[in-house]
C-alpha cells in the first residue's frame, strides 16, 4: 500500500485567524510567528488511500461557541493539567467539550469520511465512529492548535483561557476541505 494521508478539516475563517493573532500579540506579547497559520479542526485523518474519495473544498458557515471550548496542551493527555507535562514545551490549542451544542455539526462533517472506510482500508482495525478513530489517536476529540511550542509559560494558560473566552464569543469556520497527501 502506498503512503497516503487523508485529512478532512474545518477551516477557521481568515478574519478570526487575524483576530486570534492580534489577541495573543496585543494581550500577552506573544510574537506573531508563534501563532499558527491555517487554523482548523481536523475532523478525520487516515493513513490509507480511500477508494472514491477526491480532494474537495466546500464553503460552509459554522460558528462554534468559545464558551464550549477548553484550552489544552497539544500532547497525549494534555486535556487536563498534569505535573509531568510542561505547557511551555508544547503547542497550545482548544478543544470542544463533549457536551458542546456544536459537536453534532462537527460529527456531520466527520460522518462524510466514515463511509469511505472499506475493509481494504481498515484491514484488522475497527471502523471509526463519532467518538473513536481507526487511525491516529484512538478517541476523536475536535480540537484546534493555536500556538506553537514555546509560546506560553507553564503557569499562565488559565489566565490566557479566561481572557480568550472574554474576547471571543464564537469562532467562524468557512470551509470544509478534504486533502489527500501522497
Amino acid at each position: 500500500m502506498s503512503k497516503v494521508a487523508v485529512w478532512a478539516k474545518l477551516m477557521l475563517a481568515k478574519e478570526d485567524q487575524l483576530r486570534i493573532k492580534h489577541f495573543f500579540s496585543d494581550e500577552f506579547g506573544i510574537p506573531a510567528r508563534k501563532v499558527l497559520k491555517r487554523m482548523h479542526i481536523s475532523v478525520y485523518h487516515s493513513r490509507r488511500p480511500m477508494k472514491g474519495l477526491v480532494p474537495t473544498q466546500e464553503s460552509i458557515n459554522l460558528e462554534l461557541s468559545v464558551a464550549e471550548t477548553r484550552f489544552m496542551v497539544m500532547y497525549p493527555g494534555g486535556e487536563n493539567p498534569r505535573s509531568d507535562i510542561n505547557p511551555a514545551n508544547h503547542a497550545i490549542g482548544i478543544r470542544l467539550h463533549k457536551q458542546s451544542n456544536s459537536i453534532e455539526s462537527v460529527r456531520e462533517f466527520r460522518s462524510r469520511l466514515l463511509e469511505y472506510e472499506s475493509n481494504q482500508v481498515l484491514g484488522k482495525r475497527n471502523p471509526s465512529t463519532h467518538n473513536r478513530s481507526a487511525f491516529g489517536a484512538r478517541n476523536f476529540q475536535p480540537h484546534m492548535s493555536l500556538l506553537k511550542p514555546g509560546s506560553v509559560l507553564d503557569d499562565n494558560i488559565k489566565e490566557i483561557a479566561a481572557e480568550f473566552r472574554k474576547e471571543f464569543e464564537t469562532l467562524k469556520f468557512d470551509r470544509f476541505v478534504t486533502d489527500i497527501d501522497r
